[in-house]
């Protein structure tokens, strides 16, 4: 590969110096000395005779050649033919010959001739004149096209600074209040308790009202000028008579360009102090688009260098068998193409991962608060203990063991009374554990003071079982479940639907 680049340079190179097209190519800094002519390179499919390259290689270069007068004929003439005439409607064009070595394989390379369309001196002194004719005629009609922008004015937002662009009139530069409170968010409104000054002012007649635009007496030269700057050409007003500068004494002054942006209402792109109290405004419009001089720069033709292998006679036959099967390769792949459209190496629609049977995805399930079903796994009722079997407690895929640890603890909780230790499933699934309490217990609830009990007593339940993704959860960790939050949930006495207060905790799976 790095071979091919140094023959692929070398060819370009060699083009280029049989080019003198960039030579008369105005120079601009931001051009690329290299980037012109331009050309890129082919390799069709085809092939040439070794007598035939032979014979273009020994020719006079920069030529015209025709096939037709070499004097040595084989039945693949039309293929040759191809690929070395010009495309053109029957002009001939003229190209250089080089052999090219890549790989093991030579090949002939046609290097089309630029012309050089300024070789004659008095054509070039006759299109400087052109130019210059053409250049004052663009002036004049961009004017004319700007002329549509008299009365309106542009805004331009930076910061604390503020800009207004007023055709014809003046360019200001001022704070703007802030929005809201009756204040338009644009235009900007000028804060008139701030200083604000004026960059600068269209030319106008004497006796002319400054807030009304006037043509002056002067030619479109001086008024503005055509600029060319990377291929494209813009309008330039150089505009004075602006606000004191305090640091220099001089009046404040900026120069106004303008571009053509066929993609764009007209706006202000930019506005730069390129030094002290000197400005640069840029402005895109599409009016400058109705004349052609204004136009983005069109692409650069590209030249085509083409390469074809040089063959002997023996070698055709091979390389037509080899080019058949290549082509009959390609439409077995086309044929093979995948009936699903491939996106990041998935092909969508396939049901290669799910789909089939065994690979359904299990669909979504919105839980609301009505649909919680509650199993009671164990509970202590009169002193009798009553829990589910073993095969009942791996329906709902629970741990015997920890059951039983679960009922001690609550055994050890209640201090006698009855408890109910229950599953619950719906958003998730969570064990809990309910305590109730004595009615003597309860009616004491009743006044002030045993609601203070009642509330201090939740408050050490909750720090002692702690709440779910709170630390503190130690009894819960004691019992092998660490990661399966206990939160308090304690009923009031006084719900009509509950009998009696109960104590509550739960343990999620």
């Amino acid at each position: 590969m790095r071979r091919q680049s140094r023959i692929v340079a070398s060819l370009l190179v060699l083009a280029c110096a049989s080019s003198g097209a960039f030579a008369h190519r105005k120079f601009n800094v931001h051009d690329d000395l290299l980037a012109y002519p331009q050309f890129r390179i082919k390799f069709p499919d085809g092939f040439i005779l070794e007598s035939q390259a032979r014979a273009f290689l020994e020719q006079a270069p920069y030529s015209s050649p025709d096939l037709n007068d070499i004097s040595e004929q084989t039945p693949l003439k039309d293929e040759s033919e191809e690929s070395i005439r010009d495309g053109s409607s029957g002009e001939k064009a003229k190209f250089s010959y080089e052999e090219l070595s890549l790989e093991g394989q030579r090949y002939l390379c046609q290097i089309p001739v630029v012309e050089d369309g300024d070789s004659n001196r008095t054509k070039v002194e006759v299109n400087e004149e052109e130019e210059r004719k053409e250049l004052a005629r663009a002036t004049d009609r961009g004017l004319e096209l700007l002329r549509e922008m008299e009365g309106k004015c542009l805004y331009y937002i930076s910061g604390w600074w503020s800009y207004s662009f007023c055709y014809m009139n003046q360019i200001k530069q001022f704070h703007a209040l802030p929005s809201g409170g009756g204040v338009p968010n644009y235009p900007p409104m000028e804060d008139h308790t701030t200083h604000s000054f004026i960059l600068g002012r269209f030319p106008q007649e004497e006796g002319q009202d400054e807030g009304k635009g006037a043509k002056s007496g002067k030619s479109s030269t001086e008024l503005a000028e055509l600029q060319t700057k990377g291929g494209s050409r813009y309008l330039v007003q150089r505009l004075e008579s602006g606000d004191q500068c305090d640091l220099t004494g001089k009046n404040r002054k900026i120069e106004v360009q303008f571009h053509c942006n066929p993609q764009s209402t007209d706006r202000i792109a930019w506005i730069k102090e390129l030094y002290t109290c000197s400005y640069l405004m840029l402005i895109y419009t599409p009016r400058l688009c109705n004349d052609v001089a204004f136009l983005p720069p069109q692409q650069e033709e590209v030249h085509t260098i083409e390469c074809r292998e040089i063959l002997t006679p023996e070698e055709v036959t091979g390389w037509q068998a080899m080019h058949e099967y290549q082509l009959s390769q390609q439409l077995v792949e086309s044929a093979e193409a995948p009936k699903h459209q491939v996106i990041g190496g998935i092909e969508v629609g396939a049901q290669r991962l799910v789909g089939t049977e065994g690979k359904r995805i299990e669909k979504g399930r919105v839980a609301s608060i009505g649909e919680e079903k509650v199993d009671v796994v164990a509970k202590r009722v009169n002193g009798e203990v009553q829990l589910l079997s073993a095969e009942e407690l791996k329906k709902f895929d629970l741990d015997e063991a920890k059951i039983e640890e679960l009922r001690k603890k609550l055994e050890e909780w209640a201090k006698g009374k009855d408890w109910t230790l229950e599953i619950v499933t719906g958003n998730g699934a969570y064990l809990r554990g309910v305590v109730d309490t004595d009615e003597d217990e309860e009616d004491g609830y009743e006044n002030e003071e045993g609601e203070t009990d009642k509330r201090e007593q939740r408050e050490n339940t909750q720090e002692t079982t702690g709440q779910p993704g709170q630390p503190g959860h130690q009894e819960e960790t004691e019992s092998g479940q660490a990661g399966h939050p206990m939160d308090d949930r304690s009923e009031d006495g006084e719900d009509p639907d509950v009998d009696g207060s109960e104590e509550i905790f739960k343990d999620e799976l």
